[in-house]
């Protein structure tokens, strides 16, 4: 069994190491991801608070005075006094826009596609390598790997028992101490990464098996959007959003882009850990009458699972900084032992090879000497 389980550990370190060695870098990067973003692009994100925020509505006519012809698509209210608003527009000629504005003078401070896009780069990397349906399946099987090596690990470990710091000798021995005591160490956040990120790589086939466990679909059940002539303003449908559920933040609202297609709002509870949330709410955009509510705090276990907490565990963001710091310290370790896995099986390569070459010259010298 041991050498099955040695076997499986070597082959699925061999194969998967060099994306293992990627995949633990960019996740070490975008456990920051809004702290780096903003930082790069603080001429965007950042604004002086002064008096009063402005009205959606104000900074809407301020938009489409500047962009004649243009339609907003949504907004997203800043969490924070000195954060911008940002604003999806799509101008007349067609291509979107999305602005981040001053949301006290509403005053544009710039368009996305400005800014410094390496840390949206380094997400896309992370999530399929820059390159689509197959970089995606890679980085998702890449996590399978990960799980046979964080099982097999502790499997091999258990006999040897090593753990000690790596201390000076042969490049093997090295190697194989820093190997084990890393790798020992790091267990149970690799699980955990391999097991999360294989969650959100089959996200449709985990949601699906968590709606077949939950007793009953939650929220409100979908009405039909009514008519009108003159839509509702974006402050208006704010209000209506938050007197429905007036325990969660407004983090996105989306406008209709048809006369009967219902505007929809993202919402995030103060207990949810996801970037825009998981609450979302369907609003008739003549009326205001609340159509549809999908709250965050309704989901069964086995929802709240597969929609909030998977994600969280993943990048660290279920207790906030601390568990941040932790996951990306650990995934740093990802390619550490992706580097020294590899090294070690060379250098024990080499040493039988050497070996073998000893065992064959001695036999040439005693056959030469009889």
């Amino acid at each position: 069994m041991r050498k099955a389980f040695l076997t499986v550990h070597l082959w699925a370190g061999l194969i998967a190491a060099v994306f293992l060695f990627l995949v633990g870098i960019s996740g070490a990067i975008i456990a920051f991801e809004n702290e780096l973003d903003r930082f790069l692009n603080s001429g965007l994100y950042y604004v002086q608070p002064r008096g009063h925020l402005l009205g959606l509505d104000a900074i809407s006519q301020k938009l489409l005075a500047q962009y004649p012809g243009a339609k907003i698509d949504g907004f997203e209210p800043p969490e924070k006094p000195d954060l911008a608003l940002i604003v999806g527009l799509e101008p007349s000629s067609g291509k979107e826009m999305t602005l981040f504005v001053d949301p006290y003078t509403g005053d544009v401070r710039g368009d996305a596609q400005q800014g410094n896009r390496f840390v949206s780069r380094v997400h896309q990397f992370h999530t399929h390598l820059l390159a689509g349906e197959i970089g995606k399946q890679i980085v998702g099987w890449s996590g399978v790997f990960l799980l046979l090596l964080s099982i097999t690990g502790i499997v091999l470990w258990w006999r040897a028992k090593v753990f000690r710091w790596p201390s000076s000798g042969t490049p093997t021995r090295f190697h194989f101490e820093l190997h084990s005591t890393s790798g020992l160490l790091s267990s149970v956040f690799l699980f955990i990464f391999a097991i999360t990120g294989i969650c959100i790589h089959w996200e449709r086939q985990v949601n699906a098996l968590a709606a077949k466990m939950s007793p009953s679909p939650s929220g409100r059940p979908a009405q039909r959007p009514d008519s009108g002539t003159v839509p509702l303003s974006p402050d208006r449908l704010i209000e209506v959003a938050k007197s429905a559920l007036p325990d969660a933040r407004v983090t996105l609202l989306q406008m209709s882009s048809a006369p009967r297609q219902p505007v929809t709002v993202v919402l995030k509870f103060p207990e949810d850990h996801t970037p825009l949330g998981r609450t979302r709410m369907a609003i008739a955009p003549y009326s205001g009458r609340v159509l549809q509510i999908q709250s965050s705090r309704d989901f069964s276990p086995a929802m709240k699972y597969s929609r909030m907490w998977n994600r969280e565990i993943h990048t660290g963001d279920i207790f906030g900084m601390p568990t941040r710091i932790l996951a990306a310290f650990f995934s740093l370790m990802v390619p550490l032992l992706a580097v020294t896995g590899p090294l070690l099986w060379w250098n024990r390569r080499r040493a039988a090879s050497r070996a073998t070459r000893g065992v064959l010259s001695s036999k040439a010298e005693f056959a030469e000497g009889s």
